[in-house]
Parts: C-alpha cells; sequence; structure tokens
C-alpha cells in the first residue's frame, strides 16, 4: 500500500491533478527552449521531478503532456466566452472572452506562442489533441451557434466563426512578440485584429432561401 492510498480521495485527486498539471508546464517550458523534437519524456520527467516510470502513469508521451495543457487552456478560454453576456454581440463577446485570457496570461504570451506553433506544426499533437480532447472542436461552435441563433448542425457559419476567431488571436498574440508592432500594447492589436469580425458574423443569411 502507497502512502497516497492512505489520503482521503479528494487530496489525491488533487495531488494527482497538480502532477499532471506540472508534468505538462515541464513539457511546455523544455519545448519552448530546446523545440518540439528535442524534448524527451525523460527529460520532462526529471524537470518536475518525477520518475519516467509516474510520468507514464499520466501520459503515454510528450504530445499528450502538451495536448493536456492546449486542452485546458481552450476549456478555460470557453468558460470565459459563455460567462460574457447575452446582451453584447457575438464578435464582442469573442473578443472580451480572448481579451480575458491574453490578459491573464500576458506574462506567459510567448510561451502560449511556443504551444500554438507546436501544436500547429506536429501532426502526431494536433491529432492526440483532437482524438483525446474533441471537446476542444465542439464548445467553442456549440456557444457561437447559441449567440448566432443558429443550428451547427445544419450551418457552417459557427464552424468558420469558431476557427477564424481562433486565428485571430494566434495573429495577435504574434504581431504582440513582433518587433515589426513593438510600439503597439496588446489591447490595441487586439481591439484592431478584432474589428474585422463583426463582418464574419453579421446576420447570416439562409443557405436554403430561394427568392
Amino acid at each position: 500500500m502507497t502512502p497516497d492510498c492512505l489520503k482521503p480521495r479528494g487530496l489525491r485527486e488533487a495531488k494527482k491533478a497538480q502532477t499532471r498539471s506540472a508534468l505538462s508546464a515541464a513539457a511546455l517550458d523544455l519545448v519552448s527552449t530546446r523545440g518540439y523534437e528535442a524534448t524527451t519524456v525523460e527529460a520532462i520527467a526529471q524537470a518536475a521531478g518525477v520518475s519516467v516510470r509516474t510520468f507514464h502513469n499520466y501520459f503515454p508521451g510528450k504530445a499528450a503532456a502538451l495536448a493536456n495543457l492546449a486542452a485546458n487552456l481552450v476549456e478555460e478560454y470557453h468558460a470565459e466566452l459563455r460567462a460574457q453576456p447575452d446582451e453584447v454581440s457575438c464578435a464582442d463577446a469573442l473578443r472580451d472572452a480572448w481579451r480575458a485570457m491574453l490578459d491573464r496570461y500576458r506574462a506567459d504570451v510567448a510561451v502560449l506562442s511556443v504551444l500554438i506553433d507546436a501544436v500547429e506544426s506536429n501532426p502526431d499533437l494536433r491529432r492526440h489533441l483532437q482524438d483525446n480532447h474533441p471537446e476542444v472542436l465542439v464548445t467553442g461552435v456549440e456557444e457561437v451557434a447559441r449567440r448566432l441563433g443558429l443550428d451547427p448542425a445544419d450551418s457552417a457559419v459557427p464552424h468558420v466563426v469558431a476557427e477564424i476567431t481562433f486565428t485571430l488571436a494566434v495573429t495577435v498574440i504574434r504581431m504582440h512578440a513582433s518587433p515589426d508592432f513593438a510600439g503597439r500594447t496588446q489591447d490595441d492589436l487586439l481591439d484592431e485584429v478584432f474589428s474585422a469580425l463583426p463582418l464574419l458574423v453579421a446576420v447570416p443569411t439562409d443557405p436554403h432561401h430561394t427568392d
């Protein structure tokens, strides 16, 4: 019997969640300094202060560790989006949800950029994210559809808007890190980039309507 087995269930689950988060954070930190390919499971485990065996108790590999972090951040963004008042436009809700996220992680924007680059450039990481965290592709679409009064099963608009919104947010992150935009604040860039969004989420036309 291990010491963890003697702990109340709530404490055991909290410790597991803490270890899982520490492994994901260590994976991202190493990827940001060494690159994805050069980052090994052994290095992640060592950085998190656990054994390789313990790492594999939580994740099958480094892609899973990074996908876990990406999924948590997307889930956090979706919670921010759902918290936006229904009285505001869909475009404003999407922008303000991203503003809340970028404000919260203002000191870690460069690291977030590394995570985004890793997801976009590594097929195994994208595949693991899609296969094991399908909710990241669904929740945002459903909330956009609700705000636009559309059925996501019948309309492509919510799917396109959700994808474009993510692209706009990534653009802001990368612009803010670029020397070409050194004189611009993150909030200023966010407002300007997202100013194009209302054109995309205007009241949609019925694709089945005929004159």
